[in-house]
């Protein structure tokens, strides 16, 4: 409902102001001195409209932004109060004045000099309001800008700070089950673990102020070595999301009962490669024993949805930080229940927490 108002006010507002520029220089420039004084004067009454409309919009918008800091957000809240107050200060006398002026036919350079301050006044609102509405709009995923070519933008993942992950351009969103869900050119996925659309924003993430930076006491960032005489395998714990993966397919050699847990002489290096593979998180990497780790990266590009779990990603690049040593930027876990340590990143908490996609 917060929502809904804040749009409508902010349309409504937009509007009014784009009314009272472009009646003002029709009307000037096309039409008689009596056609003028009529504008003036609906210009003045329309403004016991727009000041509560803006007043509604900027103060849902403070609401609906809570406590987010990010440069879009930060850079709104400027706006809104510059073009409240413009409004107030300076289009609301100018526009007193020039509709006495106006009705008593005194259209003189005093006329014509306040005017061109309202003309000014109401085209910054309307800069400012139009931006906020283009803003608005991306902060909650609903447009993408193109790119510096002007060509479409090509598939990524943006982590809006306190908000949700923003897709541009996705190539295939895949459902628990298997089946392919229709995609949007822009679409906002949750990650504060609350809407109740999911895996879609429903901007919850505003009511519950939703944290999105990562903990001081996040798992260590190192990444562990396992030699076997074929095949060695490198491991960074602070990536792993534990979607066990690799026990449930090769217990032989990955088995978190024992110490070391990853033990490659219990298989051969096929078969461990093929766990690499599957692991989703990118936590997993192999080598030839001296040789550099690689990523296996499998399959087609898109955002798969893991139940009650969180999003894995393949082929589709991520705005944000690398904040571990030995990610993929090609493969990865995103968190979906606001609960992990890494974010953006998950780190298994939905386990911990028994988190569900139930809303």
């Amino acid at each position: 409902m917060k929502g809904l108002a804040h749009a409508v006010a902010g349309v409504l507002g937009f509007l009014l102001v784009v009314t009272f520029l472009s009646s003002t220089l029709v009307s000037e420039l096309f039409t008689t001195p009596e056609t003028v004084a009529t504008v003036k004067k609906l210009t003045f009454r329309g403004m016991f409209l727009l000041i509560p409309a803006l007043l509604v919009a900027g103060g849902s918008g403070v609401s609906l932004l809570g406590t987010r800091t990010d440069s879009l957000a930060l850079v709104k809240q400027k706006r809104g109060p510059i073009a409240f107050m413009t409004s107030l200060l300076v289009v609301l006398p100018s526009a007193f004045f020039l509709s006495r002026w106006s009705a008593a036919g005194t259209m003189g350079g005093l006329f014509y000099g306040v005017q061109a301050v309202e003309v000014g006044a109401l085209g910054l609102c309307a800069v400012m309001i139009g931006r906020n509405i283009r803003d608005g709009l991306a902060l909650t995923g609903r447009i993408s800008g193109q790119s510096a070519t002007g060509r479409p933008p090509e598939p990524g993942i943006a982590a809006r700070d306190g908000g949700p992950l923003v897709v541009t351009a996705m190539p295939r969103l895949t459902a628990s089950d298997g089946t392919e869900m229709s995609t949007k050119p822009v679409a906002a996925l949750c990650r504060c673990g609350a809407s109740r659309t999911k895996p879609y924003c429903d901007g919850s993430h505003n009511t519950i102020g939703f944290d999105s930076k990562p903990k001081a006491d996040r798992t260590k960032d190192e990444i562990l070595v396992y030699e076997g005489a074929e095949i060695t395998v490198h491991y960074n714990r602070l990536l792993c999301s534990h979607a066990a993966e690799c026990g449930t397919r090769l217990k032989a050699v990955f088995d978190s009962s024992r110490t070391p847990w990853i033990v490659p002489d219990n298989g051969s290096a096929e078969e461990i490669e093929a766990v690499v593979r599957a692991c989703p998180s990118g936590a997993l990497r192999s080598s030839a024993p001296g040789g550099a780790p690689q990523h296996i990266v499998p399959g087609e590009p898109g955002v798969t949805i893991e139940k009650n779990g969180p999003l894995r990603i393949l082929g589709v690049r991520l705005d944000a930080p690398r904040l571990a040593e030995g990610a993929s930027p090609d493969k990865f876990v995103l968190c979906r229940c606001g609960q992990s340590k890494n974010k953006p990143y998950c780190d298994g908490s939905h386990f911990d927490v028994g988190w569900t996609d139930e809303p």
